[in-house]
């Protein structure tokens, strides 16, 4: 108990702390949130007090824009920050309300259209684009000093692919990879391929990658891209995809992410493939592999291949964010 002021008795008077789980629906879909409040012992009431640091709507954002891979508030600022930028100039080149950014920076949840503009405005090609699309919307002297740090980012960039490359290609084969060392091409050309057909979701995406490196090991003794696969909590991802799919969409125009509309105005993200070049990395048994793998899941949606991949043994077995070792690729099973 803790006397703490009721806003309904107005009165200090013994309030007991509440914790507990609830359930917060964010457009569409649940979330459980922790919930802390306060229950007055004189008129039963329940609420928050003033000082307390818990939100449980924020909470309730912060997961659902985990899990659409979102930018967070802060994210957001320091975008804007890094390269100089007020409010009013990065909603200029954006074509936003006025107010609209300040709202998000503010924790405001974004829509998923308006995410899909800053995430690709946040990349050197992106904001180049829109500095040549808008260019009343800054002086001309920012404007040609921000080119001029944007072209030199994107030179780095070029750097930054190699460096990619090369470090993901030092691990040594073994377990954690399939007895493969990481394969560029295989991996873009592997994309390239589930991609090619109309698009897929990138939950969807990743599950895919994941059943046909460990498939092939299973069937051939190494995986098709050597790629290391963490156990996140919707299952099996590349250890490094954030990374690769930026550098296939934003570097490479290997992919495009296009919004898909589903029943009940849920908003996806569709990666579609712009480019086929790197299938030809593929040998005829990988790419029997990967039809096999196409064909199994064709029918299937992200949220019932994520709930498939929960069933593997690898994924059970190993700790959130831990690499899945090959070594469980004996139990996969392409069968309900």
């Amino acid at each position: 108990m803790e006397i703490e002021f009721c806003p309904i008795c107005e009165e200090d008077i013994e309030l007991t702390e509440i914790r507990c789980k609830e359930n917060i629906k964010v457009r569409g879909e649940l979330f459980q949130v922790d919930a802390h409040y306060y229950r007055c012992s004189g008129c039963g009431e329940q609420f928050e007090t003033s000082n307390s640091d818990h939100d449980s709507l924020a909470e309730a954002y912060r997961m659902y824009r985990e899990k659409k891979s979102m930018l967070f508030p802060f994210q957001i600022k320091e975008f804007r920050h890094k390269y100089e930028l007020t409010q009013k100039e990065l909603t200029a080149l954006l074509g936003w309300g006025a107010i609209t950014l300040s709202r998000y920076e503010n924790g405001a949840l974004q829509n998923l259209s308006h995410d899909r503009e800053l995430q690709e405005a946040n990349t050197s090609a992106g904001l180049l684009k829109l500095i040549e699309l808008t260019p009343d919307a800054l002086t001309e002297e920012k404007r040609e000093r921000l080119r001029s740090i944007l072209l030199s980012e994107r030179g780095a960039r070029n750097s930054f692919l190699f460096k990619l490359d090369s470090g993901l290609s030092k691990v040594q084969p073994g377990m954690t990879n399939g007895f493969q060392r990481f394969n560029l091409e295989k991996y873009f050309g592997a994309v390239e391929f589930f991609c090619s057909k109309g698009g897929v979701l990138k939950t969807k995406l990743n599950k895919l990658l994941f059943y046909a490196d460990f498939v092939h090991y299973k069937n051939n003794q190494v995986s098709i891209t050597g790629s290391r696969y963490a156990a996140l909590p919707y299952g099996p991802v590349p250890n490094d995809y954030k990374k690769l799919l930026a550098v296939l969409e934003e570097d490479l125009s290997i992919i495009e992410t296009r919004e898909v509309i589903f029943p009940g105005d849920y908003v996806g993200e569709k990666h579609v493939a712009l480019s086929t070049t790197n299938i030809d990395s593929l040998s005829e048994l990988e790419l029997s592999t990967l039809e096999t793998i196409d064909t199994f899941f064709n029918g299937m949606n992200s949220t019932e291949i994520a709930d498939f991949s929960h069933k593997e043994k690898g994924w059970k077995e190993t700790g959130r964010a831990e690499l899945i070792s090959y070594k469980y690729a004996e139990s996969v099973s392409l069968s309900d």
